[in-house]
Parts: C-alpha cells; sequence; structure tokens
C-alpha cells in the first residue's frame, strides 16, 4: 500500500462566550424542599437558557421536568441570575442546557453548539485547488497526526494566524501542515469581522502502517465495554428523555485535545435534552493497549447506537453543594 498524507474535515472553534467561559451566576445551589415537603419520587429537571445580551438574564425554557412546585420555584429563580458578561454581537444568541435534580445538585451548564453558524462560517472558507502533499520521511516509520488552528482576523484576502492544538509528528510534517493551511482565506470577510477560528486534522501513514478500527459501529453497551475499567462506570440517564433511539458519531481525542461526541447527521440542530449525555461520552477513557495505537487512533471516528431504557451504571457520587 502506498503512502498517503490526508485532511480531515474542518470544523468553527467556540468564542469565550460560546463556550461559557464568563458565566456568572449564584455560589450556591437552590436549596431545595425538605422530602416532606416534595413529592415523594423526588424530582429533575432540564431547563435551556437563551442568552442575547450580556446583561439580561437568560430566556428560559422547560425541556423535561418531573419536580415539585417548590422546586421549579426555586430553580427557575436561580437560573434568572444567571449572566454572561462577556457576550458581544457578533456571538449572536448563546444557549445553554442544565439538570439539576432532586437533591439539591446542579451540573454545570453545557453550551448548545450552534450548528447552522458554524455551517455557514465553513462555507466561507476556501482552500487551495490542489491537495496536500506530503512525501513522508525516510527515517520514520510510524504515522504523524497533527491538528492545525488558523485564525482568520482580517479582511477576506488575509492568511490566517497558525497555531498547532496537537501534533504527534516531525518538524517537517509540521512545517507541511503550515503551509498548506497558510494558503486558506475567507474571502466573505470583511476587516471588521470579529475574528474566527476553525482547526482540521491532518494525518500521514507510511507504506503499509496505517491503523485503522476493526469495526466502526458499536452498540452503546459494547462501546462502553472498551473503556477503562467499565465495571467502574457510574452514570445515570434516562435515554426516553432524549428523543430515542439515535446515534452518535464519536472522534478519539488525545493529550490535550477530548473526545468528541455529536450526533448523526453531523449538521442537524441538536436537541439539547442529549447534551450532558454527550460530554459524558467525550469525558470516557479507553483501554487501547499502547500509546502508539492511541496516536494513531487520534482523529478517527465511529458510530455508537444508542437505544431507549434507563442507563444506570454504578454509584453516582453525590453532587457537590
Amino acid at each position: 500500500m502506498a503512502a498517503g498524507a490526508t485532511a480531515q474535515t474542518e470544523k468553527v472553534v467556540l468564542s469565550k462566550a460560546q463556550r461559557l467561559e464568563c458565566l456568572s451566576r449564584p455560589a450556591a445551589s437552590p436549596r431545595f424542599p425538605p422530602s416532606d415537603e416534595a413529592d415523594d419520587r423526588g424530582g429533575s429537571m432540564r431547563v435551556l437558557m437563551k442568552f442575547d445580551r450580556p446583561d439580561a438574564p437568560p430566556q428560559v425554557q422547560v425541556l423535561f421536568n418531573v419536580a415539585s412546585e417548590g422546586m421549579q420555584d426555586k430553580v427557575l429563580d436561580h437560573v434568572a441570575r444567571y449572566r454572561l458578561p462577556c457576550l458581544q454581537a457578533d456571538d449572536g444568541t448563546v444557549t445553554a442546557v442544565q439538570d439539576f435534580v432532586f437533591d439539591g445538585s446542579d451540573k454545570d451548564p453545557l453550551a448548545v453548539p450552534d450548528a447552522e453558524r458554524s455551517v455557514s462560517t465553513l462555507r466561507c472558507l476556501v482552500m487551495p485547488r490542489y491537495d496536500f502533499q506530503y512525501s513522508g520521511d525516510s527515517g520514520r516509520f510510524r504515522s504523524e497526526k497533527v491538528r492545525a488552528e488558523m485564525t482568520f482576523s482580517g479582511a477576506g484576502d488575509q492568511p490566517p494566524e497558525v497555531q498547532l492544538s496537537f501534533s504527534r509528528a516531525s518538524r517537517r510534517f509540521e512545517q507541511a501542515v503550515k503551509d498548506r493551511v497558510a494558503a486558506y482565506r475567507m474571502p466573505c470577510r470583511t476587516a471588521q469581522d470579529k475574528p474566527v477560528t476553525i482547526q482540521q486534522q491532518f494525518a500521514f501513514f507510511p507504506a503499509g502502517k496505517e491503523f485503522k478500527l476493526s469495526r466502526t459501529r458499536f452498540g452503546l453497551m459494547e462501546f462502553l465495554g472498551q473503556t477503562e475499567e467499565p465495571g467502574k462506570l457510574t452514570a445515570r440517564f434516562d435515554l426516553r428523555s432524549m428523543g430515542c433511539p439515535f446515534s452518535v458519531q464519536y472522534v478519539f481525542g488525545g493529550g490535550a485535545v477530548p473526545n468528541e461526541a455529536s450526533v448523526l447527521p453531523i449538521g442537524e440542530r441538536l436537541d439539547p435534552n442529549k447534551l450532558a449525555f454527550l460530554k459524558w461520552l467525550e469525558g470516557l477513557k479507553f483501554n487501547f493497549g499502547s500509546r502508539e495505537v492511541a496516536d494513531d487512533l487520534f482523529g478517527s471516528s465511529l458510530q455508537i447506537d444508542v437505544p431507549c431504557g434507563l442507563l444506570h451504571l454504578g454509584e453516582a457520587p453525590p453532587a457537590p453543594r
């Protein structure tokens, strides 16, 4: 098999506000009514928040609710004090989801990616007509992988600033990637537009050395069985509240680059009810067997088929109050 260099799908990097990095909220979790004042079944609530001004509370929509009236009131009062002070006009409306449960715990809000905005941005990206070329280094017998981040901050004819957020590669391959992406342009931009960052992965496999997954589609429990110490996983998810069944594209990360989980088909608007489950999947650690295999699988993707039902693994630790 001949050696080959490839470039994989590009992706928009979110702004500080879109990642909720500046989110301001009350330090204490809501204090829910004592158990003798609430429904004996306990309760939980999932809310969607839309921020469109840095100094205003979010608009709130209840996505899922099996909570007492008192709990609902306290949750709504709590999130009404949220603010997103770094929000700028170019960020558009930033949407987040948060789950609250009866024991007084609340998981951190999770930002909902704006698929339509990302697709619109990527349509402005123009790459060179020629394919990415790299002949390889005769002294190396391992695959080489790089993730490049390109920040466009000028007018449409200006080249991007380039940084490598992940590299398991020779300096020669790194330079080939930098030379390639330096030719990218975003002709629809003006000098007044806010900077935008796009990431893309590049890989090179020496002849006969490409490592691929033997399977690229798994059921949920099969997939979880590939993690480190699957018997120690903890989770509680009601998949019935997420529009099940559905399928997930899972992309392996590495180093400081996290795993990525996205609902298929890619590009469609994400149901925010699925967000907490996807973030849990992204945080899993896998038993690759060796560092070399982990590096070779960086950026590889597979499909997870998620059924309906309750996913209850182990004993989830109590949330901090």
